[in-house]
């Protein structure tokens, strides 16, 4: 299990790096286009021919914040501890790596974004979470509903609930109350055993602006 969390998060780390991945066809294009153009007459089959490459490079600039799971522990250990007064400055400190984009690795400010990505692991499942800060709702994506009952998300997500308003604030965004919403037209997993790479499955998928009903077994 230790291994399977390890595998997952270093496999989430490498979404919030600025990259994107084409094929082989993308190449053979260029090829042709090279081979083909003719200035003027040619720009406007150019523009077409790499329509969809331009509309898959432009998902990369989605506002979008990818969280490990320490992000998630934290905020366990921030919920136990806190104490009003007290425990302000040190949740302060504690967090102020994950605004400033310091951490994990390859991570973003914060700032200006309105989507933040993050998998939970809880009665040895994994399911993703996805925060919309515009909608004030935390959405969960479960290859797995049978898993947990509706009480059950909602105690996972309570250090969530209680500590991201306090983070959010620090960057000028007031949140009184987030709710939790669980969607229920994603594709079951056909074992157990894959509900990890589900879930980053999802937030990949998310991340870039594809439905998470797209991810089932032929993803894997």
């Amino acid at each position: 299990m230790q291994l399977l969390r390890y595998q997952t998060m270093k496999y989430l780390k490498s979404f919030s790096r600025p990259t994107v991945i084409l094929d082989l066809n993308f190449y053979v294009n260029c090829m042709i286009e090279m081979l083909e153009l003719d200035a003027k007459e040619q720009s406007m089959e150019l523009l077409e021919r790499f329509d969809s490459y331009l509309k898959y490079l432009k998902s990369f600039s989605r506002p979008i914040v990818i969280l490990d799971l320490n992000f998630y522990v934290n905020c366990m250990i921030e919920m136990l501890e806190l104490d009003a007064k007290e425990q302000s400055m040190e949740l302060l400190e504690r967090f102020d790596s994950y605004l400033k984009g310091k951490f994990p690795k390859h991570g973003q400010k914060w700032e200006g974004y309105t989507h933040l990505y993050f998998s939970i692991c809880s009665r040895s499942h994994w399911y993703a979470v996805e925060v919309d800060i515009a909608k004030l709702t935390m959405f969960t994506y479960d290859p797995d509903r049978s898993y947990s009952t509706d009480d059950q998300i909602r105690a996972d997500l309570k250090p969530i609930t209680t500590i991201l308003p306090m983070l959010l604030k620090k960057i000028n965004i007031v949140i009184d109350v987030l709710a939790i919403e669980r969607i229920t037209t994603t594709s079951k997993q056909s074992n157990s055993g894959d509900c990890g790479v589900y879930a980053i499955k999802y937030i990949e998928f998310l991340s870039i602006g594809r439905q998470a009903e797209l991810v089932n077994g032929f993803h894997m």
